[in-house]
């Protein structure tokens, strides 16, 4: 149930059937903000009850007091918080800044929050736009088999249901929305197919990705005391096996416990001496003992493989896959960035709880977009 447990605290949607609220706003509020909304988008309100309901299961999942309930942040004087925090605080920590760190926290958790609302709302209303709707048996089957596998005794799940503030409601709400972004995403990723020019061309500009250089099976001792790999020199030159040998002598963990083979090793792994001496040496020959910086080596070349390339016609398959990956990326990004653009233009935040999201954030540049508590 990763999807479902992973954000920091669930997105609750619209009030439940608030019929009447719903006409205050189309004929009073049309093109402002009602006095209980934190913003408009396209004309229907995230209200502050919305608001205030996800800061508590935010509070309760990051800062609860020392029985376990939540402590909402209480701006703008921050009582409440301070307090709470005057329990684990130095002695020495003046309310001031106490209270410094209470509103730090409370603009963080708002602009989180608010994000979070006005992105949920974005996709539910892009995906009305775009005619797609999910039965509640759809969403249902979604979300079942995700409860399941992350809660297997229902007293888990109804411990985690109250502990978090949140209800199963809430949690199919995520994962409708959930579905509604990857509908989305579906749509407008489709990409363009490369055509037989696209493929060739990128083969011919990414020569080195289709090269395979030549490499070499070994059979190696490693030892730090040359002495050692003097008497494995002995060891193996009377006719015992690399196996034997390296079981007795190696320190390479790795090769030693297969019997001293290294397998498909490419030139330059080694470098130093030691690369030289691998690569120039022939199949079957022993060789050593060569110093370097990790100890001793014994080797014996047990197969060369030559460098390849492989052809156009071969790597086409591979080209194909990685050029649809491309253009699929390139289409979501430039989905996202109008998407964003739309629906920031349909967005405006009441004062308090302006973020980046809202066509209302102040426009200097590098600013964050978000107004401090008062």
């Amino acid at each position: 149930m990763k999807n479902i447990t992973s954000n920091k605290f669930f997105i609750p949607g619209f009030a439940i059937a608030v019929t009447l609220f719903v006409v205050i706003v189309l004929v009073f509020f049309r093109g402002g903000i009602p006095d209980d909304a934190v913003a408009v988008v396209d004309g229907e309100a995230i209200t502050k009850a919305d608001f205030n309901r996800t800061l508590k299961v935010f509070a309760s999942q990051s800062q609860p007091n020392a029985n376990g309930k939540p402590v909402l942040p209480d701006p703008p004087t921050f009582k409440n918080c301070v307090a709470n925090k005057r329990k684990t605080a130095p002695k020495k920590t003046s309310d001031g800044d106490l209270k410094k760190q209470c509103k730090q926290d409370y603009e963080t958790a708002r602009d989180q929050i608010m994000a979070a609302l006005i992105d949920a709302r974005w996709y539910e209303l892009e995906a009305a736009d775009r005619g797609i709707k999910f039965s509640d048996a759809e969403v249902k089957a979604r979300f079942t088999p995700l409860k399941q596998q992350t809660f297997p005794k229902e007293a888990d799940y109804q411990k985690f249901l109250k502990s978090s503030g949140q209800t199963e409601a809430d949690l199919m709400k995520l994962v409708r929305n959930q579905m509604y972004q990857e509908k989305i995403r579906e749509k407008v990723s489709k990409p363009k197919q490369p055509t037989a020019k696209d493929v060739e061309e990128f083969y011919k500009k990414n020569q080195q990705q289709f090269k395979q250089p030549e490499s070499r099976d070994l059979l190696v001792v490693v030892n730090s005391k040359k002495a050692k790999a003097d008497a494995a020199l002995a060891e193996l030159k009377s006719g015992k096996s690399f196996a034997v040998v390296a079981k007795k002598y190696s320190e390479d963990t790795a090769s030693k416990d297969s019997g001293g083979k290294m397998m498909s090793v490419p030139k330059g792994q080694f470098g130093g001496a030691l690369d030289k001496s691998v690569y120039s040496a022939k199949k079957g020959i022993l060789v050593g003992p060569i110093k370097t910086q990790f100890g001793f080596y014994l080797f014996k070349v047990t197969k060369i493989t030559p460098a390849s390339k492989q052809s156009l016609q071969k790597a086409t398959p591979q080209i194909k896959q990685q050029l649809q990956s491309t253009n699929q990326q390139k289409a979501f990004d430039d989905f996202q960035k109008e998407f964003k653009e739309t629906w920031k233009k349909k967005t405006e935040c009441a004062e308090g709880f302006v973020t980046e999201s809202c066509k209302n954030a102040p426009k200097k540049k590098g600013a964050t977009g978000a107004t401090g508590a008062k």
